[in-house]
């Protein structure tokens, strides 16, 4: 019978013919509300990253109207990021306790609100105040609750609605952008603001939309000696703390250890081409203009990737995991080819692969986390890994910068981005290795 239900469900084991009945008939009684979720859950990514990627375009206005120099109003973006990252644990922490939708709604509320103050901002602590730290926390309780909150409406086709609902961050961007650059040039950046906060009042419907389910593999999980040691008296208070009670029992935790590693260190790379590819390009000859689109051209591959990611994980012939460790050895490939191109359309060719690859790796990262841990501990882990995401953004661009000045070589930037790629597929293959070996054990011991 584990046979059987192991070909039902590709990302979740089942043990027992009644329980999947009893499944299938609670994804039945569900409807399409689950597709509902996937549309909420995609227009919050939009936002949340189309806000993030746009706020370059505001940069002049905020410095010639509020001053603080160009250091320090490039802050207000980075900020952002940061602090929606970092809250990543917290936050999880908070959904476990209260459920995706208050989080979600609470999010909405106050990244509204953070908007709406940041715009009357007189000088530039107000808007770090308002837009970055306050905002930016409201994106977070937003976002982990939208890539988490698909999961448990789906079984045989999760991964698929979790890569569609991170495609909205690649839609986000490219549709926001010109939208925030109509109101900045009409209106100002303070409307810009404003307009922010309305459509960040808006997700307070898409959070209202992830209703509550039942996830009867929570159940099952917390009834599963092969999936949790049951010992209480082993606990470590601290790592309960800090990793959930869920996670800090899994016998998997192990496996989650080597796989966060691997994607910090994979993030740490990934991030280093957005900012230090166009300075390449442009010593290699390439127009402004050109160097710019290449980002482009790799938020639409990444896009792209994201899609197909979750789509493969579905698949009942592959592992999550494995897709995982494929990616980022693949994307080792165009990080030591970019340094040498000199042709326009040879950067192109190489960053849209690039981009294609990560963005497979991100839609497999939440499948991958169901697949391993099993969905009482994706909320937690997915936590920790965006906090992790959070310390690589500030880590990767700013260590090839200090290695580009002290050699005076671009180049360098890339050659530690694919170093660093490298390194994490050595550590993703162990975490591969590690989890093969434990779910034998595993099922010698249920067996």
């Amino acid at each position: 019978m584990g046979n059987k239900s192991d070909e039902k469900g590709p990302l979740v084991n089942r043990s027992d013919n009644d329980d999947e009945s009893e499944t299938s008939l609670d994804e039945h009684n569900r409807g399409y509300w689950g597709w509902v979720v996937v549309l909420a859950s995609f227009l919050n990514l939009a936002l949340i990253d189309g806000v993030g990627y746009t706020t370059g375009i505001l940069l002049d206005s905020l410095l010639v109207d509020l001053g603080g120099g160009r250091g320090g109003v490039a802050v207000v973006g980075g900020l952002q990021v940061g602090v929606y990252s970092l809250s990543g644990p917290l936050v999880g922490k908070l959904i476990t306790r209260f459920g995706n939708r208050p989080v979600c709604i609470a999010g909405a509320l106050i990244s509204c609100f953070g908007f709406l103050g940041a715009s009357f901002a007189t000088n530039l602590g107000l808007v770090l105040l308002g837009y970055s730290v306050i905002a930016g926390l409201g994106f977070g309780m937003m976002y982990i609750p939208s890539v988490v909150g698909v999961a448990p409406y789906f079984t045989k086709r999760r991964a698929l609605a979790i890569g569609i609902c991170l495609c909205g961050s690649g839609v986000g961007t490219f549709a926001l952008a010109p939208i925030s650059q109509h109101i900045l040039d009409n209106y100002g950046w303070r409307w810009v603001f404003r307009s922010f906060s309305a459509f960040s009042f808006f997700c307070i419907i898409c959070g209202a939309s992830m209703a509550p389910v039942d996830e009867h593999e929570e159940v099952q999980a917390r009834n599963n000696p092969g999936s949790i040691i049951g010992k209480q008296g082993f606990k470590n208070k601290v790592q309960n703390l800090i990793l959930g009670e869920d996670l800090a029992r899994s016998e998997h935790l192990g496996v989650f250890m080597l796989v966060a590693l691997a994607d910090f260190l994979a993030f740490t790379a990934i991030y280093i081409p957005y900012t230090h590819l166009p300075p390449l390009a442009k010593v290699a000859g390439v127009s402004p203009a050109d160097a710019a689109f290449l980002i482009s051209a790799a938020g639409i591959t990444n896009t792209i990737g994201r899609f197909f990611g979750g789509w493969l994980s579905d698949q009942p012939w592959t592992h999550p995991l494995y897709l995982t460790l494929m990616a980022i050895t693949a994307a080792v490939l165009p990080s030591f080819v970019l340094p040498w191109c000199i042709a326009y359309w040879t950067f192109l060719l190489a960053f849209g692969f690039f981009g294609f690859v990560t963005g497979c790796q991100v839609g497999c990262t939440s499948p991958m986390l169901v697949k391993v841990l099993g969905l009482s501990c994706l909320t937690q882990a997915f936590g920790i890994m965006t906090a992790l995401r959070g310390v690589a953004a500030f880590v990767g661009p700013p260590s090839a910068g200090f290695l580009v000045d002290e050699y005076m070589q671009p180049g360098l930037a890339l050659y530690l981005s694919g170093a660093l790629l490298v390194a994490s597929s050595v550590i993703a293959s162990i975490a591969s290795v590690v989890n093969r070996v434990t779910q034998r054990r595993s099922s010698y011991v249920e067996f």
